[in-house]
């Protein structure tokens, strides 16, 4: 039957009670949005954090632009048994697939002209999932997906936080496909972001 828009002027009312939003979304590291690309998708949040906490104790100060990166790949050959021993050496786990991944993401990238930060977060306010879908064996929609998501951008998802928060309020069950919209025409009662909405709702509802 849809959201009214009194339910949604009520909705807005409520929100304006969450404060902003403190947590940290955004993903300004280069060379770390290169490795959460292909370390964070069908992997334990604890692994990909492990991952990430031997790369910056290990190499952190070898391993800060694009051509260290290429000149740390360089040292293994782009075999499984290489990119096994690198993946070991880089994160602390054999991950030969996610090694091949990342070579062929920087190749990606590097055609683009995708070769810093500035250029990654352009690129991902910029891109459709047409140029990257099938570019990079691998990696899918919702890969692509994520890294708009750590640039700020990306869509909004009916997520378990958004969808327990909207139902309780509007004390009725809201359909997925209702939730997201819900979230964006109170933001902009609120005059903010629906995704600084989302992220208050997600540290409201996860404490």
């Amino acid at each position: 039957m849809g959201v009214s828009d009194e339910e949604i002027r009520a909705f807005a009312y409520l929100c304006r009670g969450l404060p902003p939003a403190r947590g940290v979304y955004v993903q300004k590291d280069y060379i770390t949005n290169l490795f959460l690309t292909v370390l964070d998708y069908k992997s334990k949040a604890e692994n990909v954090r492990a991952a990430l906490l031997t790369y910056r104790d290990r190499w952190w100060d070898e391993i800060r632009n694009l051509d260290d990166l290429k000149a740390f790949l360089a040292r293994y050959p782009d075999t499984p048994e290489g990119n096994l021993k690198c993946g070991s050496d880089l994160w602390g786990f054999k991950a030969a697939r996610r090694v091949s991944e990342l070579r062929n993401l920087i190749r990606y990238f590097e055609a683009r002209g995708v070769v810093n930060q500035e250029f990654l977060s352009h690129w991902a306010k910029t891109s459709a999932y047409r140029d990257f879908m099938g570019r990079v064996k691998g990696l899918n929609l919702a890969v692509y997906e994520a890294i708009l998501t750590r640039q700020g951008y990306g869509p909004i998802r009916p997520a378990p936080h958004l969808r327990s928060f909207v139902c309780d309020a509007m004390e009725r069950l809201v359909p997925d496909s209702e939730i997201v919209d819900v979230v964006e025409r109170a933001s902009q009662q609120l005059g903010i972001s629906a995704r600084e909405l989302d992220r208050r709702i997600y540290e409201y509802e996860t404490g």
